[in-house]
């Protein structure tokens, strides 16, 4: 059986005791999510009897519905484990290695009230991650009829939109354009970036409008692409070493100008 106690709002706190059904398990997840509704970070507390013991239905409610927790770890905070039991105990504790994000702990019987005030308190503010500089960086030519550009961590949907951008003048004057791409701590892409629409249309344009592309510095999956896509494009492409790089301008017929101090 699952009791849900009364907490703070940003506290999900429960009993459990006896036999635990996959509905007592529906009835804590479901106390989990109202909670995080109204509050950006949440707290547990759990204070188990002796006598719990899950039934396999329960076991199996649980593991399907904690596979869907996980893009929610870092809102939960804190998570006070209740109990006397040695196998429960030592559980919890995997849990908050596992769950590292989580402060995990551990209390018996007559620490209960300890437990309760400690989950009680509120959580910190999620910490936001700095937001990444830009990937792209375009470079300055010697000439107009070559785009070039330097991809230098993970490429992201605002990438994306700003090398649409940058290309979309090429794209609209008379004749072909040559590309160069220089690789340099390219970590991947976002799926979704690769799918935005104005970026589809100017990959069939490229099918007519570049002559030449060079790509420097890639990586073996990246260069084994090209050279597998080569053959049934019209575009000529060419793959060069990070130490081949003067041969890759000389070979799309440019430079790239250095900026005025």
């Amino acid at each position: 059986m699952l009791e849900i106690l009364e907490s703070p709002k940003h506290l999900v706190a429960m009993r459990l005791s006896g036999q635990l059904t996959a509905n007592d398990i529906d009835q804590a997840y479901k106390a989990t999510d109202k909670a995080l509704k109204d509050q950006d970070r949440i707290s547990f507390f759990a204070e188990i009897d002796p006598s719990t013991s899950l039934t396999l239905e329960g076991l199996a409610k649980d593991l399907v519905e904690g596979v869907c927790q996980w893009n929610k770890l870092s809102k939960y905070y804190r998570a006070a484990v209740v109990t006397d039991k040695g196998w429960l105990s030592t559980i919890a504790r995997v849990e908050g290695v596992v769950f590292s994000s989580i402060d995990v702990r551990v209390f018996g019987h007559e620490d209960r009230d300890k437990a309760f005030a400690w989950a009680s308190e509120i959580p910190e503010p999620v910490e936001t991650p700095a937001q990444p500089g830009p990937s792209i960086h375009f470079l300055q030519t010697t000439s107009e009829n070559v785009f070039a550009y330097e991809l230098d961590g993970r490429l992201r949907e605002r990438d994306i939109k700003a090398a649409v951008q940058e290309l979309k003048p090429y794209f609209e004057r008379q004749g072909k354009f040559n590309v160069l791409a220089r690789m340099k701590n390219f970590s991947g892409f976002d799926l979704f970036a690769l799918l935005d629409d104005d970026y589809i249309r100017l990959k069939l344009k490229a099918r007519s409008k570049v002559d030449k592309y060079a790509l420097i510095g890639a990586k073996p999956w990246m260069r084994n692409l090209m050279e597998l896509v080569s053959p049934v494009v019209r575009t000529e492409i060419r793959t060069f070493e990070a130490s081949e790089e003067e041969a890759a301008w000389e070979w799309i017929g440019a430079r790239q100008a250095l900026l005025p101090e």
